[in-house]
């Protein structure tokens, strides 16, 4: 009992195995052929939805035009699919926190490819977790992403300027038409932040309901420049 507690702590701190697919590795977290299956979001994209877009385009797709947002750009670093769906679950629910460095190495990628200018920020932020979640879970995923992407690109981190009020039932469990409503009013902003353009930062871009409202509550407390920077999108 005692040898496999030890080689169960071994295999948790000094993977060697694919995450993916389990083939045998000699260091990091995924083989190459399951690292090759990460794919990355190309260009050009709508800039609220990242449907993909005509070179010719203005930058918004048909139905992006009709609508007003409360960010003023979307930025997904992957599809969230094939090795990335058994990656964020590991990170986010299986207490695989130590995965957070490779996951925001994709993030950085992606930015430096589009040619991400971050000079203009004054502000990483990640969108909060209800302290009832967070005692549970252990960790802020989201947070963990925003402190390594704000080390990285030297903007000041701060995960205090915006908090989750009232606990609601996971988005993941919700249909499409409830999201919305069930993160409306949730998050509370208790600082001003007039004029600071801000990069708010999530593992998974869904429907957009939570970064929306996360962008709304910013917004009414002066925040310029807001861009939305997750992980993957669905």
């Amino acid at each position: 009992m005692f040898i496999n507690y030890l080689k169960a702590i071994k295999n948790l701190l000094f993977p060697c195995l694919c995450l993916c697919c389990e083939r045998k590795i000699s260091q990091g977290y995924l083989c190459g052929k399951c690292e090759e299956k990460i794919i990355f979001f190309s260009s050009p994209r709508c800039r609220y939805c990242l449907r993909p877009l005509d070179v010719s385009s203005s930058g918004l797709c048909q139905e992006c035009s009709k609508k007003i947002y409360p960010y003023q750009r979307l930025i997904s670093a992957t599809v969230y699919t094939g090795p990335m769906t058994s990656l964020i679950h590991l990170f986010k629910y299986k207490n695989c926190d130590y995965l957070a460095g490779f996951l925001s190495s994709l993030i950085v990628k992606h930015l430096e490819e589009i040619g991400f200018n971050t000079n203009r920020y004054q502000l990483i932020i990640p969108v909060p977790l209800h302290k009832d979640k967070l005692k549970i879970r252990g960790y802020n995923q989201a947070g963990l992403l925003s402190k390594l992407l704000s080390n990285h690109f030297k903007i000041p981190f701060r995960d205090d300027i915006i908090g989750n009020t009232n606990i609601r039932p996971s988005q993941t469990k919700l249909p499409k038409n409830q999201r919305e409503k069930n993160v409306e009013g949730i998050f509370a902003v208790r600082e001003d932040l007039k004029n600071k353009n801000i990069i708010l930062v999530d593992d998974i871009f869904t429907t957009g309901s939570t970064v929306s409202a996360c962008s709304k509550a910013l917004e009414k407390k002066g925040a310029g420049n807001i861009t939305v920077i997750t992980l993957s999108k669905t």
